[in-house]
């Protein structure tokens, strides 16, 4: 993900700091010391705070980054209360490191060391509270653990007070994505937007004229490049007020629908899909010709005013072409609610827009060197509405796991994916016409290679068909858990779906060796081949009946390490037959959102209320256990009464056997 460019600076150290025991487990269970949280907050003037909120994270261990994927449970801030307003997002004092999940398939994000986070805050009233919740994830080589801390700051009097753990009941949530010191990948990337927008059919033939009209009326270079810049700071003043009227109807709760709810995405979904359709030449979306012509009178008044009319002139006469350019970058900058973002994405768009001109002004005689006008213009378009096609995707497999339909595989989507591949090649070297293309005789060497790489890239595809990583776009594609069709895997053509609402997941369990159908099983899975249960009561009862132990398994949606094992010790014939002939299993997610009903509700010794299944579980995980670790497994009697000692992550099914084996050989 494109981090957040911070323009402020922190200008005042913290002026207090408590320091507490924040990181243990969940819901007043003991705690564990692999995170520990400090917090500390500063009056920065005009009733405004700076919080700050320090992470020391235990050697060997790392916490996810703030950045939402299909993969480990972010590191998130929470906030409660009406008497103050917050100012941005979250932000960290570092970055963070990156590296590749082989659990999830994908490039995650996380920290190491220490972390300061700082949030601004601006006070409604003479005294406020700030409380909320941070939650997060610690992993190490061999364990998850889902953690959080409740703060709360009272702010009073123009002074400071120091924050201290609470039990706090967040009601307005907002989620950063991930730590934001800097936004220059987005900015280059709307630059490099800005600049292919000029190699369209509206924009490039306006580029002599443009420069003609700098050059008229008068020979002196000073007059000329004036002229240029002030068209320049024009085009880019148009561009970037579109991202301020954008930023200004943000908001962080926004920001989080925007990138996870289905609603959003299957509109974003849209929009790509009719930008795609717009270059390819469907059809053409243009502004009202009366703004065109009151800008063209503006420009017939020549002197340096008329740049700025021409710029407008220029904004007006080539939306049919840039338009798709525009809203591709403001749907990706509305989507993380950093006001900053669609303003950056706006002035870079503008700013590579309008650039050409300005180079060209400053050296004419480089006019006589532009390829003329053509067909080859159009391609530009058709090759970008391929592009768009490929990326619209995305949205559309968001949308699918928000509603848990489980109709975007990542199969479907590598055989769109190889099949535009193939229709790209085919269009750059004219085997593929459009209505709007002209004459190809012959093929440019610049468009072989592009043809060259199209091709090259279906073929890299064609092993994830079949189950292959491709770790190199694994972040575009749907979870590794989406594959349909997997040759490595030791059950072909099994599904590895495991979202919420797969309708395989119940079908695949073997009832026969249960006690009926498990509960929650059109949502929750097991390893594949595995049977068993997903309720704790449930499980233990039908072990009573069939005289078995027990095998608790903690696990979560979001646990590498799990994942791992399930591509690796699970996937062991041994350990399937054992489990489903000696055992009767049951999966306990921790980090499941389902909501239980009310009779199913818990009540920790501390008052607060466990509402989902995943906090059900990781409560009695850490109540009956004492730590919170996942995967973890224990063995069991029927009664829950542990007859072993407990075992964590090994990547080795020997070592899983030797351990299984200390109950079943008694």
């Amino acid at each position: 993900m494109i981090k957040r460019l911070s323009f402020f600076l922190f200008f005042v150290s913290i002026l207090s700091t408590s320091v507490a025991d924040a990181q243990g487990l969940l819901f007043g269970a003991p705690q564990d010391a692999t995170v520990r949280w400090s917090f500390g907050s500063v009056n920065t003037g005009d009733n405004e705070y700076e919080l700050s909120f320090k992470a020391d994270i235990a050697a060997n261990y790392y916490v996810y980054g703030m950045e939402k994927t299909e993969g480990p449970l972010p590191l998130e801030f929470s906030f409660a209360g009406t008497d103050y307003k917050l100012s941005g997002e979250p932000t960290a004092d570092k970055k963070t490191k990156e590296k590749f999940d082989e659990g999830f398939a994908i490039n995650v994000k996380y920290y190491e060391g220490s972390v300061t986070f700082k949030q601004k805050v601006k006070i409604a009233t003479e005294t406020a509270t700030v409380k909320g919740t941070i939650s997060y994830q610690s992993c190490s080589a061999e364990q998850c653990i889902p953690g959080s801390v409740d703060f709360s700051f009272d702010l009073k009097g123009g002074k400071s007070a120091a924050a201290s753990p609470t039990a706090a009941s967040p009601t307005t949530t907002t989620t950063a994505t991930d730590e934001a010191p800097s936004f220059a990948g987005f900015f280059v990337l709307a630059f490099l937007m800005g600049l292919l927008g000029v190699v369209t059919p509206c924009v490039f033939p306006m580029i002599p004229m443009t420069v003609s009209f700098f050059m008229s009326g008068s020979d002196k270079k000073t007059v000329i490049v004036t002229k240029s810049l002030i068209f320049e700071f024009s085009v880019t003043l148009i561009y970037t007020l579109v991202g301020v009227i954008v930023a200004l109807t943000q908001n962080p709760a926004l920001a989080n629908v925007l990138s996870t709810h289905w609603v959003p995405n299957l509109l974003f979904f849209a929009l790509f899909v009719i930008f795609a359709l717009w270059f390819f030449g469907l059809f053409e979306i243009t502004l009202p010709s009366s703004l065109a012509n009151k800008a063209d009178r503006g420009v017939d008044k020549r002197g340096y005013l008329a740049s700025f009319f021409l710029a407008i002139t220029l904004a007006v006469v080539s939306f049919s072409c840039t338009g798709p350019f525009v809203g591709t970058l403001l749907v990706e900058s509305t989507r993380d609610g950093f006001a900053l973002k669609p303003i950056l994405g706006m002035f870079g768009f503008g700013l590579g827009l309008g650039f050409p001109f300005v180079v060209f002004s400053f050296m004419p005689s480089l006019m006589k060197k532009l390829p003329k006008s053509g067909g080859w213009l159009n391609s530009v378009k058709v090759v970008f509405a391929f592009v768009i096609s490929a990326l619209s995707v995305k949205f559309l497999d968001i949308a699918d796991n928000s509603l848990g339909l489980g109709l975007v595989t990542r199969d479907a989507v590598l055989a769109l994916w190889m099949a535009l591949a193939i229709l790209l090649g085919l269009y750059l070297l004219g085997k593929l016409k459009l209505a709007h293309d002209g004459n190809l005789k012959h093929i440019s060497v610049f468009r072989l290679i592009l043809a060259t790489v199209s091709f090259a890239f279906a073929f890299y595809l064609l092993p994830g068909l079949f189950g292959a990583p491709l770790s190199a776009v694994s972040a575009f594609l749907p979870a590794q858990e989406k594959q349909v069709f997997d040759l490595t895997s030791s059950d072909v053509g099994v599904s590895m779906y495991s979202t919420r609402t797969q309708t395989s997941a119940s079908t695949s369990m073997n009832t026969a060796i249960l006690c009926g159908t498990p509960k929650y099983s059109d949502f929750l899975t097991l390893p594949k081949g595995i049977s068993g249960y997903f309720d704790l009561k449930e499980g233990l009862a039908c072990a009573k009946v069939k005289n078995k132990p027990v095998l608790l398994d903690f696990k979560g949606h979001s646990c590498s390490n799990c994942k791992k094992m399930e591509k690796g010790v699970f996937l062991d014939k041994r350990v399937i037959d054992i489990l489903n002939e000696k055992f009767i299993v049951i999966g306990l997610y921790t980090d499941d959102k389902t909501l239980l009903p009310e009779s199913e509700h818990v009540k920790t010794s501390k008052g607060k209320i466990l509402k989902t299944i995943g906090e059900v579980n990781l409560h009695y995980q850490a109540e009956s256990f004492g730590l919170s670790a996942q995967p973890y497994f224990v063995m069991t009697n029927a009664d829950g009464i542990p007859l072993s000692k407990g075992i964590g992550y090994v990547s080795d099914p020997d070592k899983f056997m030797d351990w299984l084996n200390t109950i079943v050989i008694r």
